[in-house]
Parts: C-alpha cells; sequence; structure tokens
C-alpha cells in the first residue's frame, strides 16, 4: 500500500547558514500577517520568503509573490545557500515539546517522499475538507518553485516493532542537526542511508494506510500537479510511476507514538443566532445533560478542562458552553437519536460518535440555525486559545463559545478510514513540522534514485 522512498534534500549550507533557527517557521497556514513581518526581519534567507513570499511593489520586475518565491529560490540554489545532498536519505525527524504540567514530549517521525495516490486508491486517507482557494494558492507557488516546501504531516497504524527498533537505534547518536525554535520545541534530525535499514523500513510500511493529519491542501495540490505535468509532459507507467512528482514530501508518524497529539478548537459564534438566552437553554436540556460550573473571576478554565476532561476520559459525547454571566455550562449528550440522526442521513457510525459533529449538527446548524455553508470565519471564529473565546462572550463582541475536547487519534484515524470527513478545523496536530529543514526540488523529469 504506502510507497516511501529516501530522496536527495534541498538544505541550508551551515556555512551560509550556521543558525538555523533563524531561517525556519512554522507551516504557511499559521503564519499570521504580523509573523509573516517578523520572520522577513529575522533573516534575509528566512524561508518565509519562499512559503508566504510577499507582493512585489509595482513596477518591480519581481512581479507577484509567486515570481518573487521563483527568483529567491532560484538565486538560493544557484548560489549555493540551499545545497542538495549528495546521497539520498530518510531524515529521522524528532520534536521535543512542552505539555501539560511541565511534562515534555516526544514525537518521532520520518521524512521521507510518499508515493501520491487518490484517494479512491485506498491507501491514502483524508480526514478534513480542504477549500479551492488555498489549493490554488499553493498550486501557483508550485509551479513557480517546482519543490516540495514544506513537509505534509501522516500518520499510519502502529506499532511497528520493526521502524520503532530502527528509530532507537538511530536516536542514542548524535544528530545531524539540532535546534529549538521560538516556542521552545526541541528540534532534531537524523540522516538515515544505509540500504538494508532504508529497506527494511520500506517494507514494514508497505502494507499500511497513511492518514494525513496535517497539510490536506498541500496533498491535494501535489496530485495536481503530478496530473499537470504528466498531461503536459507524458511517460510511459513504469517512467511515470518513477518521476519524483509522483511523489509528496511527508513528516510520517506511527500512529501510537505519544508525542502524536491534538490540540482542540474552539467555536465562537459570532451575529445573532436563532436561539439564545432561556429559550436557549431548554432546548438544549432536551438533548443533553447540563451541569453549570461557577465562573470563578480568578481562573474560570480549570473547572471547565477538569469537566470535559472527564467526559473525555469516560467517552461521552460533550462540549462546553459560554453564553454569558457567572456560569459555564458542560453538556453531555443523553439524547442517542442524534447519533442515530447522523448515521440516518449516511454518516458513517465513528463519524456520529464526534463531539465536533453532534455539536454542528445538532448545535449549531440544528438549534442556532447557521448553516453548514456559513460557518466561515465570519460566522463563527475558531480559536485554540479558551481564555479568548471566553473573553470574546465577556466583552460582547460575541453571544456564544463552545468549548471541544481533542479528537483522540483513534477517531480521527476511524473516521478518515470510513471515508467521512471531519468538521472543518476539528483538528489541530501539535506541534507543526517546520519549514525549511528539508526541501525537496521537484525538477521537471527527474526521476526517484
Amino acid at each position: 500500500m504506502a510507497e516511501i522512498i529516501p530522496f536527495r534534500a534541498l538544505r541550508y549550507d551551515p556555512q551560509v547558514v550556521p543558525d538555523l533557527a533563524e531561517v525556519v517557521t512554522p507551516p504557511y497556514d499559521v503564519i499570521s500577517p504580523d509573523a509573516q513581518e517578523r520572520y522577513y526581519a529575522r533573516h534575509s534567507y528566512n524561508v518565509i520568503r519562499l512559503i508566504l513570499a510577499r507582493d512585489a511593489p509595482p513596477g518591480s520586475a519581481r512581479g507577484t509573490r509567486y515570481e518573487a518565491a521563483a527568483q529567491t529560490y532560484a538565486a538560493w540554489r544557484r548560489d549555493g545557500v540551499l545545497r542538495r545532498d549528495a546521497a539520498p536519505t530518510l531524515y529521522l525527524y524528532e520534536q521535543e515539546f512542552p505539555w501539560g504540567d511541565g511534562r515534555r514530549l516526544r514525537r518521532r517521525g520520518l521524512l521521507a517522499m510518499l508515493r501520491l495516490h487518490d484517494y479512491a486508491d485506498g491507501v491514502v486517507f483524508p480526514h478534513e475538507r480542504t477549500f479551492s482557494r488555498h489549493k490554488d494558492d499553493r498550486l501557483q507557488l508550485m509551479r513557480a518553485c517546482p519543490a516540495n516546501l514544506e513537509a505534509i504531516l501522516g500518520f499510519t497504524p502502529g506499532p511497528n516493532p520493526v521502524v520503532g527498533a530502527i528509530l532507537d537505534r538511530y536516536m542514542e547518536t548524535d544528530p545531524a542537526i539540532r535546534l529549538v525554535d521560538e516556542g521552545c520545541i526541541g528540534h532534531r534530525v537524523w540522516f538515515l542511508q544505509a540500504p538494508a535499514e532504508v529497506a527494511a523500513i520500506q517494507a514494514a510500511l508497505r502494507d499500511r494506510p497513511v492518514v494525513i493529519a496535517d497539510g490536506h491542501h498541500r496533498y491535494e495540490t501535489a496530485l495536481n500537479l503530478r496530473d499537470e505535468r504528466q498531461a503536459r509532459d507524458p511517460a510511459p507507467p513504469e517512467v511515470a510511476r518513477r518521476r519524483l512528482d509522483s511523489f509528496v514530501l511527508m513528516n510520517l508518524v506511527l500512529a501510537d507514538d505519544p508525542g502524536l497529539v491534538i490540540l482542540p478548537t474552539h467555536r465562537v459564534i459570532r451575529g445573532r443566532p436563532a436561539c439564545l438566552g432561556e429559550p436557549l437553554r431548554a432546548t438544549l436540556r432536551r438533548h443533553f445533560a447540563i451541569t453549570a460550573f461557577p465562573l470563578d473571576a480568578a481562573d474560570p478554565l480549570p473547572w471547565l478542562r477538569r469537566a470535559l476532561d472527564d467526559l473525555g476520559r469516560r467517552k461521552g459525547i460533550a462540549c462546553g458552553l459560554y453564553a454569558g454571566g457567572p456560569e459555564v455550562l458542560v453538556l453531555e449528550l443523553v439524547d442517542e437519536s442524534i447519533p442515530q440522526i447522523l448515521r440516518a442521513e449516511g454518516r458513517a457510525p465513528e463519524y456520529a460518535r464526534l463531539d465536533v459533529a453532534v455539536l454542528h449538527r445538532l448545535v449549531i446548524e440544528g438549534i442556532l440555525e447557521v448553516p453548514a455553508a456559513q460557518q466561515s470565519d465570519d460566522a463563527i471564529q475558531y480559536t485554540r486559545d479558551e481564555a479568548e473565546a471566553l473573553r470574546a462572550v465577556m466583552s460582547g463582541e460575541a453571544p456564544l463559545a463552545f468549548f471541544l475536547n481533542s479528537p483522540r487519534v483513534e477517531q480521527v484515524q476511524a473516521v478518515a478510514m470510513a471515508g467521512e470527513r471531519m468538521p472543518q478545523k476539528s483538528t489541530f496536530f501539535f506541534p507543526k513540522v517546520l519549514s525549511g529543514l528539508v526541501i525537496s526540488p521537484l525538477d521537471p523529469g527527474e526521476l526517484a534514485s
């Protein structure tokens, strides 16, 4: 099923960029305009100039931001800012990050080229929907800069003793790359080039499906670029299969890795929904057991977190609600007809038991009457910051805020492999894969080694 291959990465020359932390960034889609400006100012070789370039001033020869990125990419390759590794390599990638009460977790993955598959092939599985405008943006960039500039995050069912043993062995040695980013996340990379070990990993993963965790737009853009190129420059199937544009750069993680974690994304309802105040609470009582917690002026969040965590451990369908006033409500679904309704609408059982699916179908669309087509950032603010959501309601900027548990990795896997897509912004896998560690060039006609 899944096929991964080593590749010759483009990497910053340490003689030109001695401190890699100065030139790497998070992925483009989590970079705010302020952060974009900060990365521009940080270093003249910062990868922001490729993944999220600025439009040139009117009349400039650099043109659009895609043209600017293309010129920068070509110049950095020509001038040796980016140099290509000599040998095909699997890049073992570890991220160490703060989590919970002073703990630190580690997530281990393999930066490799994964063969592209249409979703219908049943090898690579998405779990979220995508939007055309984002894919168009990335496609224009890939046409201008023929490369995988950023790695997708994916996971495959674990455990996998063969892969685990090889990773353990390498990670007892000194890494080739080591840095700490601005979020106090440590990044370490090892180069795995031994043919026997590469072959052992390839064989161990060959019968495993892959679930896209982060980077759906980039994956589908890679499919579009592959199809576009092969239509323009057709090749016999045996040659087309070996072209690098038939692969995509992915950080592949085992699903049972303790560092594969997901942050919740909360919903702040803007505008004026159809139902508020006591009528809303009365309607919710028909479907939910409601527990009210006093809003502690000093710190209201621990009560809410503990209540949701408890329900999450019991695998109940639940969410939090703040509608102003002195209380935060915890809603636990007791109306089992709702998952049944979702199943009757053709949704898979795995989808019908998702907190976020029930919230959107029953509450946001059904009770509040916010149609799915209008659940953009204008109608709903999506945030990972509980305090920000509370403040929006307290200040009167919004009437309601809903708080969610994170979906579990096994839920994401089950939903994806059932052929379902979760509501938008249901998952936020943390931490993000750094942009600028490795780049996979897709020079026209280049074949896999």
